[in-house]
């Protein structure tokens, strides 16, 4: 003879009691809040390099560069942004070399003179000009923190001319080489990218763009904040320093 299964139901007919369920919810909610935790350790945070916003202030602060010698030839093209001072712009030594004078393209396409470099370490490949009074770049701050394996980098460049390209990558590293302690990074740049400011995840400069390995798959160099700084002759918080 088959004996029927029979189940015990609540109250209200279903399989568990109004203490069942809520039992059952609260499991599925702490459930979900392991869940979401897990999710967001695992996930990056959403710093500079994902913040549009964010990325098209710091471009403001970024030009092309048009070099010129003497005779009114153009020689060069390289990038240059505002850090410690309004006054101050900072590029690559390399970008400046036989120039007499640089046509400054902003990001919203307007342009300016240069006519004076202050000092270049070529050792470093980094140099510091003057900018006009009415040049209206806001400085870029720096970051002091030596910078970490794979942390996000952002770089600001105008390659071939472009202006303000914006490229991302990460840290893969430090390589000390003629006194310098370069900082090694995968963010795409090119001809045109050098004297760009490269940037950490809190939107600070960690480094002036240099160049980049032709040999390599996707190696290139920066300057680090100490070489700037000990051109521009300061190496406290001042000057527009975020750490």
């Amino acid at each position: 003879m088959r004996r029927q299964a029979s189940t015990e139901r609540g109250a209200s007919g279903g399989r568990y009691g109004p203490a069942g369920r809520t039992a059952i919810l609260l499991v599925f909610l702490l459930l979900m809040t392991i869940i979401t935790g897990a999710a967001a350790e695992s996930t990056p945070g959403s710093g500079f390099s994902r913040n549009p916003a964010a990325i098209e202030t710091a471009a403001a602060s970024a030009v092309r560069l048009e070099v010129y010698d003497r005779d009114g030839n153009r020689i060069g093209t390289g990038s240059g942004f505002a850090a410690f001072e309004p006054a101050v712009l900072v590029t690559a030594a390399h970008v400046i070399v036989n120039m007499d004078h640089m046509i400054a393209t902003k990001d919203d396409g307007t342009t300016f003179r240069i006519d004076r470099a202050y000092d270049a370490d070529t050792d470093a490949d980094v140099a510091i000009c003057e900018l006009p009074e009415d040049a209206g770049l806001p400085p870029l701050k720096w970051s002091r923190e030596a910078p970490a394996r794979g942390e996000p980098a952002t770089a600001i460049g105008s390659q071939f001319g472009l202006i303000n390209l914006v490229t991302m990558g990460n840290v893969c590293g430090r390589w000390e080489a003629g006194g310098v302690n370069w900082i090694l990074f995968t963010a795409p740049v090119s001809g045109g990218s050098s004297g760009g400011p490269l940037l950490n995840d809190e939107g600070s400069v960690m480094g002036v763009i240099t160049g980049t390995y032709d040999k390599a798959q996707n190696l290139n160099l920066a300057a680090p904040y100490e070489a700037a700084a000990k051109l521009y002759g300061t190496d406290n918080d001042e000057g527009g320093t975020s750490k």
